[in-house]
């Protein structure tokens, strides 16, 4: 009797002390309904493609991906449109600012992962210009008593922060001899020679930062010590590439720190270097047959 007691006394309590949100009235944001037809689409997509069963092959059979995208979180930025790839070909770590810091738990354990358990042969450090988190780095601090989301912003842009207060890159002394005097700082504009040249040296930092990790440090010896023989703890070379992308038109470009297994043959990226002449991409003309024949395999992505 009492048990029953104390179960109803506690039912009382727990409906007394429930969220009122739980008791709101509910219905569906309209801004979500572009997202299910996208869903919807993307299902009815593979259906029809040449490869009905890709969701179910990638289930049943796991990810084997051969590159770790570590890239900015920024909307504009996203791997699968950039580099056209499908489901299954990279394993992505995005933050404000594609850093790789020792001391964060997630961009660790994605590192981990990446290298022990999956395999990557390819790790991709990719900034973009415009980017706003070295923007903020730039800019003048908020004055305190800073709100807790500022206190986190400032915590995690406080490496890029230094990169710009210590840079012996010309574009950068400039950028800030240019900002003395002035009593607040704002962000400078995306095509500034100073804000490009930090988001470029803020991917070689991450770069520098991952190669000379413990994962990636003890891996490379284990490699030299014992090849390919020991399957369990070596999947091959690892490469680590820095790479930057443009928003203003698409373009990927390689910052040439490629690096590699000590004593290895380092294997760089394809991508154009910084700093050379923008390649045009002519867009095909209306009708052509080579128009539909990229427009058909747009549709087939999935496939792939």
């Amino acid at each position: 009797m009492v048990a029953i007691r104390s179960f109803v006394l506690l039912a009382v309590l727990t409906t007394g002390l429930a969220h009122p949100l739980t008791e709101a009235k509910r219905r569906t944001a309209p801004e979500l309904e572009a997202l299910l037809r996208g869903n919807q689409k993307f299902r009815s997509r593979i259906a029809v493609s040449g490869k009905p069963d890709f969701l179910h092959d990638l289930a049943a059979h796991g990810q084997h991906p051969p590159f770790m995208f570590l890239g900015c979180s920024d909307s504009r930025v996203d791997e699968d449109s950039i580099f056209s790839t499908s489901l299954g070909t990279m394993f992505t770590e995005r933050n404000i600012a594609n850093q790789f810091h020792h001391e964060d738990a997630n961009t660790h354990s994605v590192l981990s992962y990446a290298v022990a358990k999956l395999g990557v042969k390819h790790i991709l450090v990719t900034g973009h210009y415009g980017c706003g988190g070295v923007a903020a780095a730039i800019e003048t601090p908020p004055k305190p008593p800073l709100s807790g989301a500022d206190e986190a912003i400032q915590k995690w842009i406080a490496p890029i922060r230094e990169i710009f207060q210590t840079s012996t890159r010309k574009e950068i002394v400039e950028l800030r001899e240019r900002n003395k005097g002035h009593d607040e700082v704002h962000e400078p504009k995306a095509d500034d020679p100073g804000f490009r040249a930090l988001v470029e040296e803020n991917v070689k930092a991450s770069v520098q930062e991952i190669v000379n990790d413990g994962i990636i440090g003890d891996y490379f010896k284990l490699l030299e010590k014992e090849g390919h023989n020991n399957r369990t703890a070596i999947h091959g070379d690892i490469f680590v590439h820095g790479l930057v992308y443009d928003i203003d038109n698409g373009e990927v470009r390689d910052l040439k720190v490629s690096v590699g297994p000590p004593g290895k043959e380092v294997l760089t990226t394809p991508f154009p270097p910084v700093g050379t002449k923008t390649q045009a991409i002519q867009a095909p003309k209306r009708g052509s047959r080579s128009s539909k024949k990229k427009s058909s395999a747009h549709s087939r992505k999935a496939e792939h």
